[in-house]
C-alpha cells in the first residue's frame, strides 16, 4: 500500500510578501554575454546583479538599480539608492529634501570588475550608440559650517561699517529710502520660480578623465555620442542659456542666451538637429509664453520656428512647454505642441477662496475633478513644421475638437 505522507503547510502572513523579491530592469548586452537587472523587495534595500552568461558568474551590488550597458559593453552603470533605514528615519526627523540621503552613481568595467562609486547623483545618460563617453549631473553641495560662519562675520562687518558713513550728508537717507522701496516691488514683479543649475560632469569611460560644466538643469546626447546639448540656469541671468558640446573636439558652440528658462532639448535621429523651448525674450513679463528654436549642423546660433505670433498658430496660442519636441526619422518634421497663453493674475487681488462644491449631476467624483484640473493645465494640441520648405511652413494637427493626436 502506498502511504500518503500530508505535511502541514505554513500559512502565509503578511511579514512575507515584504521578503518577495521581484525582477525588475532586466537588460542583455547587444553581444549576448551580459545580463543584468535588479532584485527589489517589497521591503528593503535592491540589489543590482550581473551575470556573465559565458562562465556563468555572478556579481551582486548593494543598492544598485536602474542600470544601463555602455553601447560597447563594456561599462556598466547603474543609480546606488540610499539604504530605506537612513531615508525613513531621515523623514521621521522631518529633515528638509536637500538634508536627506541622495542616490549615488556606480560604474563597473565588465573587463577588469573594477568599480566606481560617485555619491550625490541626480542622473545619468549615455550615448545609444557610443559607449565612450557617460554625463551624470550632480546634486547640489551641501552647506558648510564654515561657509555659515563666514556669511555671519560678513555681516557682522558690514554692519559695523555702515554707521560710519551716515555722517556725511543728512539728504542721502531721505534720497535712499524711496528709490529701495520701489526697486524691491519692481523686482517682485518679475520675479519668478527659475533655481540655479548644479554641476555636470563628463566622464571619458576608459581613461576615468573629466571636466564639468556648471549650473546646468537639463542634458541630452546625440544618438552617436558626438554632440551633448545641456542648458543652463544660472545665479547670474546672463549666462543662462542653452549650448552644446562636442567633448571629442572640445568645443563648445552657444545656441541661444540670456536670462529665461531653456527645456525640452531634443536631437533627431542623425543627431544632426536640436530642438528645445526657451522663454526668453519675454522673461521680464508677467506672462512668459515660450518660443521653438531649432538649431542645425553649420549654424552659429539657434533659431526661431514657433512662437506666440506666429500666424500659422491659432490666435494667443504659442509653444507649449508640456510636451517635447520631437524629429521624424528622416529629420524633415519638426512636432511639437502648442497652447493657449494664460492670461496674467491680477494686481493686489484678493486671495481666492478655496471652497469644493459637487453636484449629484457631476459625471467625475471631486477628487478625480481635482486630477484633471492639473492635467487640463498642461493640454497642449500637436503641430508640425516642414523643415524643408522654404518658410519652414506650420501646421496644427491638434485642436480642441481633436486634443490627443499621435505624432
Amino acid at each position: 500500500p502506498i502511504i500518503h505522507a500530508q505535511t502541514n503547510k505554513k500559512a502565509i502572513t503578511y511579514d512575507v510578501y515584504d521578503t518577495w523579491k521581484s525582477i525588475q530592469g532586466t537588460k542583455l548586452s547587444s553581444d549576448g554575454r551580459w545580463l543584468i537587472y535588479s532584485l527589489v523587495p517589497g521591503e528593503g534595500d535592491p540589489e543590482l546583479v550581473i551575470l556573465d552568461l559565458q562562465s556563468g558568474k555572478e556579481n551582486r551590488y548593494a543598492r544598485g538599480r536602474d542600470a544601463a550597458i555602455s553601447a560597447d559593453d563594456k561599462f556598466v552603470v547603474y543609480t546606488i539608492v540610499p539604504p530605506k533605514a537612513e531615508l525613513d528615519k531621515a523623514k521621521k526627523e522631518k529633515k528638509k529634501p536637500e538634508e536627506q540621503p541622495k542616490n549615488g552613481l556606480g560604474i563597473i568595467n565588465l573587463k577588469t570588475g573594477q568599480q566606481t562609486i560617485i555619491d550625490r547623483v541626480k542622473s545619468f545618460k549615455l550615448a545609444e550608440e557610443s559607449g565612450k563617453y557617460l554625463a551624470y549631473l550632480l546634486e547640489p553641495p551641501l552647506a558648510k559650517e564654515t561657509d555659515k560662519a563666514n556669511k555671519a562675520e560678513e555681516k557682522k562687518e558690514s554692519e559695523k561699517k555702515e554707521p560710519e558713513a551716515k555722517p556725511t550728508t543728512k539728504t542721502e537717507p531721505e534720497q535712499k529710502t524711496e528709490p529701495k522701496a520701489e526697486e524691491k516691488k519692481e523686482e517682485k514683479k518679475p520675479e519668478k520660480k527659475k533655481e540655479p543649475g548644479t554641476e555636470l560632469v563628463i566622464r571619458e569611460l576608459e581613461t576615468g578623465k573629466t571636466f564639468s560644466v556648471q549650473e546646468v538643469t537639463e542634458y541630452i546626447w546625440s544618438r552617436d555620442g558626438r554632440y551633448l546639448a545641456y542648458a543652463v540656469s544660472s545665479k547670474k541671468p546672463e549666462e543662462d542659456g542653452a549650448f552644446i558640446l562636442e567633448p571629442a573636439a572640445g568645443k563648445t558652440f552657444t545656441l541661444l542666451k540670456g536670462q529665461g528658462h531653456y527645456l525640452k532639448l531634443a536631437f533627431d535621429e542623425k543627431g544632426q538637429k536640436l530642438a528645445f523651448l526657451s522663454d526668453r525674450d519675454s522673461y521680464q513679463e508677467k506672462v512668459s509664453p515660450y518660443k521653438l528654436y531649432l538649431w542645425q549642423e553649420k549654424m552659429t546660433e539657434a533659431a526661431e520656428i514657433a512662437g506666440p505670433k506666429t500666424p500659422a498658430l491659432p490666435a494667443k496660442n504659442a509653444p507649449s512647454e508640456n510636451r517635447t519636441p520631437s524629429f521624424s526619422k528622416d529629420g524633415s518634421l519638426l512636432f511639437f505642441g502648442y497652447a493657449p497663453v494664460p492670461e496674467p493674475e491680477p494686481e493686489n487681488a484678493p486671495e481666492p477662496i478655496k471652497v469644493d462644491i459637487w453636484s449629484w449631476t457631476d459625471p467625475e467624483l471631486q477628487p478625480m475633478q481635482k486630477v484633471r484640473a492639473e492635467e487640463e493645465k498642461k493640454r497642449n494640441y500637436l503641430a508640425v513644421c516642414h523643415l524643408n520648405t522654404r518658410d519652414r511652413k506650420i501646421v496644427p494637427l491638434g485642436s480642441e475638437n481633436l486634443p490627443d493626436h499621435p505624432p
